[in-house]
């Protein structure tokens, strides 16, 4: 029979150092031509987002994933994101495992992250969210175990949401506290990290010098950042330039994008310093590798 790993026991065996090089080894393959990532089918199901998306890296296998975005069942008190993951064998075809695809997504997600943080030089020890949702938990989970966090200032639309998150982060041991709006953010975190499903940009303001913003909220119709803080920073990664271009929410048109594959790589510098360096993602098959 077909083992399955649920997201009690993804969580229980993930190990996120050995997580985030992964997905650091992943990116370099198919950079280096030994990986596929084909663009991902999606469709809208009654205002709902699907993804359907499959990958192969060289030595990892290839993935299979169908995942689902339902903000309204946050309301609900039931998971935003859901999705299942199959794993192939990639000499023989056959299937090895499936897994909880809501959870690997958000690890994936801020272990990407993560990867963009490193290759920038940005500062972790004070953490900004904008948006208290499943993808600011999995990014402070993933962040508080592979970086120096010692505070973190959240915004969010929502109180109840925002109260559970800010428990939550008390118990990753993380002083966590209420932000009075995106510009005390600003101006007290080093990496900011915005999660969140708004239709219009919530970072309207250009973020201080030595400062790197990370945004997740993804697809189209989702927008987080106004196209003159994107053509303010010194320099936009994105987790992959052709998905962010088709996908992402953001005018990116005539933007330098340095793909995160570059940025490990070393082929390209994009490091805090006298300006403010962005992060976009959308999410793509390869990091599920």
């Amino acid at each position: 029979m077909l083992q399955h790993l649920a997201k009690e026991q993804v969580l229980s065996i993930v190990d996120y150092e050995g997580l985030i090089d992964s997905v650091s080894k992943a990116l370099i393959k198919l950079h280096e031509g030994s990986g596929i990532a084909p663009p991902r089918f999606s469709t809208s199901i009654k205002g709902n987002w699907w993804g359907l998306m499959m990958g192969y890296v060289e030595g990892m296998g290839v993935g299979v994933k169908v995942v689902n975005l339902y903000p309204g069942n946050a309301a609900k008190g039931l998971e935003t994101i859901n999705g299942l993951v199959i794993l192939f064998n990639g000499d023989d075809g056959s299937p090895l495992v499936t897994i909880d695809g809501g959870s690997l997504t958000g690890l994936r997600t801020a272990a990407a992250s993560a990867l963009s943080v490193k290759v920038t030089n940005a500062s972790t020890k004070v953490l900004g969210f904008i948006g208290a949702g499943e993808q600011a938990r999995y990014h402070a989970l993933v962040f508080s175990r592979v970086f120096k966090v010692e505070e973190t200032y959240v915004v969010s639309r929502g109180e109840r949401r925002l109260s559970e998150f800010l428990n939550y982060l008390r118990g990753l041991g993380i002083n966590g506290h209420r932000a009075s709006g995106v510009s005390e953010i600003i101006e007290r975190c080093g990496t900011i990290i915005i999660a969140t499903t708004s239709t219009t940009p919530v970072l309207n303001v250009k973020p201080r010098p030595g400062e790197h913003v990370i945004s997740v909220g993804a697809p189209k119709p989702v927008v987080e950042i106004d196209r003159g803080v994107l053509e303010g920073a010194d320099c936009v990664i994105a987790d992959n330039r052709e998905a962010v271009l088709n996908e992402a929410g953001e005018d990116l048109s005539n933007l330098r994008l340095i793909d995160l594959s570059e940025a490990i790589a070393g082929e390209v510098r994009c490091t805090v310093g006298n300006g403010y360096t962005i992060y976009k993602s959308v999410g793509f098959s390869i990091l599920d590798g």
